[in-house]
C-alpha cells in the first residue's frame, strides 16, 4: 500500500508540473499576439498642432464676443432713439422729451375770445371832453401759439406769437426767451421777457380771474416796462424755508427797454427809453391748502420823452381810453406798490396800492412833478369747493403768484358733473386828476364795481359772464355806463 501511494503522489506531481508549464506558455502565446496591436497606435498632435487649435478657438471666441457686442450696441441705440420719441400730456399740453431728460419741448395754445355790450349815456348829450363813446362787439382778444422746454438741462427757452389783440392792438412776437436755470433757486432770463411785477402781473393771462388785470398793474406795465414783448434781462431768486418752513420768499430784478411792436422811444438822434424794476414777495404762512402773502414792487424809468398814464375800464372790446393824463416834459418816472393776498380754502381775498410819479427836470411852480396813485380789492367764492393755488417756484412769471382752481369733477353729461364754478367780485378806484402845481392834470378819477360768474368746464375750457358798473369823473364832465362782457377761452 505504501508503494501504490507513492507511485500516486508522483503523478499527481507530474501533472501539476505540467499544467503550470502550459499556463505559462499560453501567456507567453497571448503576449505575443497582443504586441503587435499596440505597435500601431498612432503618435498625439504635435505641439504646433496644439496651439494652431488653441488659437483657432480664441479666434472664434473673439467673434462671439464681438457680435455679442454689436448687438448690444445695436438694442441700446434702438432703446435710446425710442426714448428720444417719446410723446406725452403734461397737463394737457403735447410734450416731447428726450430719453435723459436733458430736451424737451411743449406746445402751448391760448386762445380769448371777447363779447362785450356797453350801455351808457349818449355821448350827444355829454359835454365834448366827456364824449367817449364805446363800441359794442366782440374780438378776439388772444390767440397764443408758442413752444417752451429744456436745453441741455440747465436752459429753459419759452418762444410765444400772439395773433390776436383788440383793432388798437397789434399783434405779434410777445415772448422770446432764453433762461439760465443751472443754479438751485435762481433764474436768468435774457430777450424778449414779461417781468415778475405787481400782484396780478404773477398771474398768467390764462389764470386771471376777469377779463382784464385793474388799471394800476396796466399803467405799471405800458409806462414802467413791465409788460410783455419787452427787450430786456431779469434775475429772479427763489427760496422756501428761509426764516420758517412753510414760508417763501421771491424777489425780481429786472433792466428792460421798449417794445418789441413799436420803436417808440428809440428813434435816430436819441437813446432807447429804459426802465428798472424790482419785486420782493413773501409768503408768510401756508398749512396746506391755505396761505397768507405780502408782495411790493418798485420801478424806475429813465430817458423818456414824456410819460402816458392811461387804461381802458377793464375791457378791451373797445379801444377807448376813459382816464388818461399825459406828461409832455417828463424825463424819469417812479413808482411803488404794495399788495396782500390770502386764501382760506375755497376762499380768496386780494388788493394792491400803487402810485407813480413823473419826474420833471428843474421843478418849478410851472414844472411840477405830477403825482396819480390808485387801489384795487377783490374776492373769489369757488362755490364747488376747489382752491386757488400759489405757485412756489415756476419757469416763467407766474412764479410767486396765484393760479386758477383745479376742476375736480370737469363738465360731462354723462358722468353728470358740471365742472368748477366761481364768484368773483372786485371794486377799483383809479385816480390821474393832480390839480396841484402849477400845471393840472385832469385825467379822470375810475371807480369801477366788478362782479362775475367763471364756469371752469374742465382745466382747459371757460366760460365766464360779468357785469361793470364805471364811474368817471373829469371835474364837470362826468360819465357813468354799465357794461355786460362774456369770455370763452381755451388754454393748455
Amino acid at each position: 500500500m505504501t508503494g501504490k501511494s507513492a507511485l500516486m503522489a508522483g503523478v499527481a506531481a507530474v501533472a501539476l508540473v505540467a499544467s503550470m508549464q502550459a499556463g505559462y506558455a499560453a501567456k507567453k502565446a497571448s503576449d505575443a499576439t497582443s504586441a503587435p496591436a499596440a505597435a500601431v497606435v498612432p503618435a498625439g498632435p504635435t505641439t504646433s498642432e496644439l496651439a494652431a487649435r488653441i488659437q483657432a478657438l480664441e479666434d472664434a471666441l473673439q467673434a462671439d464676443e464681438s457680435k455679442a457686442q454689436g448687438d448690444h450696441t445695436r438694442l441700446s441705440t434702438l432703446e435710446q432713439n425710442f426714448n428720444y420719441a417719446t410723446w406725452s400730456f403734461d397737463n394737457g399740453r403735447p410734450t416731447i422729451k428726450s430719453g435723459d431728460g436733458r430736451f424737451s419741448m411743449i406746445f402751448r395754445v391760448r386762445f380769448q375770445n371777447d363779447l362785450a355790450m356797453f350801455m351808457q349815456d349818449d355821448p350827444t348829450t355829454l359835454p365834448s371832453s366827456a364824449k367817449k363813446d364805446l363800441a359794442s362787439g366782440s374780438v378776439v382778444r388772444r390767440a397764443h401759439l408758442g413752444v417752451q422746454g429744456f436745453a441741455f438741462k440747465d436752459f429753459w427757452y419759452e418762444f410765444r406769437y400772439n395773433l390776436g389783440g383788440t383793432d388798437v392792438e397789434t399783434a405779434g412776437l410777445s415772448l422770446a426767451r432764453v433762461s439760465y436755470v443751472g443754479i438751485p433757486g435762481v433764474r436768468v432770463n435774457v430777450g424778449i421777457i414779461e417781468p415778475a411785477f405787481m400782484l396780478e402781473g404773477t398771474t398768467s393771462s390764462s389764470q386771471l380771474m376777469w377779463m382784464e388785470r385793474p388799471e394800476i398793474d396796466n399803467i405799471a406795465a405800458d409806462s414802467f416796462g413791465a409788460g410783455d414783448a419787452r427787450r430786456g434781462i431779469e434775475f429772479v431768486y427763489q427760496t422756501a424755508g428761509l426764516f420758517k418752513p412753510d414760508d417763501n420768499l421771491v424777489f425780481m430784478a429786472a433792466y428792460t427797454g421798449g417794445t418789441t411792436a413799436s420803436n417808440t422811444g428809440h428813434t435816430l438822434g436819441t437813446d432807447e427809453s429804459t426802465q428798472a424794476l424790482g419785486r420782493l414777495s413773501y409768503r408768510l404762512w401756508n398749512d396746506g391748502p391755505n396761505n397768507l402773502v405780502f408782495g411790493s414792487s418798485y420801478a424806475y424809468a429813465f430817458n423818456q420823452r414824456g410819460m402816458t398814464f392811461q387804461d381802458r375800464p377793464q375791457i378791451r372790446v373797445s379801444g377807448e381810453r376813459l382816464v388818461s393824463s399825459a406828461v409832455s416834459t417828463a424825463k424819469e418816472g417812479l413808482m411803488y406798490a404794495f399788495d396782500a393776498s390770502a386764501n382760506f380754502e375755497n376762499f380768496w381775498i386780494g388788493g394792491e396800492w400803487a402810485n407813480f410819479t413823473a419826474i420833471v427836470p428843474g421843478t418849478t411852480a410851472a414844472q411840477y412833478n405830477p403825482n396819480f396813485s390808485g387801489w384795487y380789492v377783490e374776492g373769489s367764492w369757488i362755490l364747488t369747493g376747489e382752491t386757488k393755488g400759489y405757485t412756489v417756484t415756476a419757469q416763467n412769471n407766474e412764479i410767486g403768484g396765484w393760479t386758477g382752481p383745479k376742476v375736480a369733477n370737469p363738465f360731462s353729461l354723462d358722468g353728470e358733473s358740471w365742472g368748477a364754478w366761481e364768484w368773483v367780485i372786485r371794486y377799483s378806484d383809479t385816480n390821474l386828476t393832480d390839480l396841484a402845481g402849477g400845471t393840472k392834470y385832469n385825467g379822470g378819477d375810475e371807480k369801477i364795481l366788478n362782479t362775475g360768474i367763471n364756469w371752469y368746464l374742465n382745466n382747459q375750457v371757460r366760460l365766464g359772464t360779468y357785469y361793470q358798473y364805471v364811474d368817471v369823473d373829469r371835474l364837470n364832465a362826468s360819465q357813468k355806463l354799465s357794461v355786460i362782457g362774456m369770455r370763452l377761452q381755451f388754454t393748455n
